[in-house]
């Protein structure tokens, strides 16, 4: 017989979502179902949790908690260097 009951997420971009960010099931405990996936919320990993937030749209049952910042984001410069370049330029 076929076990094909067992929800197995295992792609490509699942994975860079979970670099990018960790997720967190905002319930501990049932199933809830959709698009023919079934997520158990107390046993649900992060590939599940991602592919629920953010392929399936279950943004009120998980939480996307932090965000990686990127390359080509700019950075921020501390407060002590930009007053120390102010004071440079002004000799």
């Amino acid at each position: 017989m076929c076990d094909c009951g067992k929800n197995i997420v295992d792609s490509p971009h699942l994975k860079i979502y979970t670099i990018m960010a960790k997720y967190k099931a905002k319930k501990t405990s049932g199933r809830t179902y959709k698009d023919g996936f079934v997520i158990r919320w107390a046993t649900a990993t992060q590939e599940e949790l991602a592919y629920a937030y953010e392929d399936l749209g279950l943004k009120k049952l998980v939480e996307k908690l932090s965000t990686i910042k990127t390359e080509d984001e700019p950075k921020k410069e501390s407060k002590r260097n930009s007053k120390n370049k102010s004071s440079d330029s002004k000799e």
